[in-house]
């Protein structure tokens, strides 16, 4: 099973603010995938492909961790690997905020480390929004002298690049399952652990 450990966004209505942008991307004619309201979420650390029973040992070890809540302000789109060439649109974090969420990624990393699992990259807190196709950042610049393709994304992201979304209380660590379909990712909670409290199990 792939599977990813991750804080799912709670409050409803940073939701609806990052709901609001991200139609306002699409309405561009962006071809891209965009994620839905129930999906907005912090990766803290992949996994990959594991068993059933690498996924208990991942339990047993994330069940001793013990972390505080979380106040998190939505702030910001950005863009991976650039605004120029997007592959992900997503919302990020005030800049106070990003400490204690790295502080959170550690701790699960540290967890983890002895089971040999790692980050290949420095964590960066952020919410995929919209998932950009290659080759393709504007169906309509295909159509259309006026639609800036590529230059109008940049020109999108630009404009929401210090937007507040709202803010958030994040109390709980989820490890999720990932099944790739063709309509895109549907992820399953496996199991929970709260905020300065004992496994919730699902």
């Amino acid at each position: 099973m792939r599977v990813f450990i991750a804080m799912d966004v709670k409050d409803e209505g940073s939701i609806a603010n990052m709901l609001k942008v991200q139609r306002e991307f699409m309405n561009l004619g962006l071809n891209a995938k965009p994620v839905s309201k129930d999906q907005l979420h912090f990766t803290l650390l992949f996994l990959g492909e594991i068993d059933s029973s690498m996924l208990e040992r991942v339990k047993e070890r994330l069940s001793k961790m013990i972390f505080e809540p979380v106040n998190v302000v939505y702030r910001g789109v950005g863009a991976f690997p650039s605004m120029k060439h997007p592959r992900i649109i997503w919302v990020g974090v005030d800049p106070n905020t990003t400490s204690k969420l790295t502080d959170i990624a550690m701790g699960v990393e540290d967890r983890l480390k002895p089971l040999g699992f790692k980050s290949d990259k420095q964590f960066t807190p952020h919410i995929t929004l919209l998932r950009v196709k290659e080759g393709n950042s504007s169906r309509r610049s295909r159509r259309s002298e006026d639609v800036g393709g590529s230059d109008a994304l940049a020109t999108a992201i630009g404009k929401h690049s210090s937007t507040y979304f709202g803010s958030d209380t994040l109390d709980e660590i989820k490890v999720k399952k990932s099944d790739l379909m063709r309509e895109g990712p549907i992820y399953t909670d496996m199991f929970s652990v709260k905020a300065s409290s004992r496994l919730d199990s699902k």
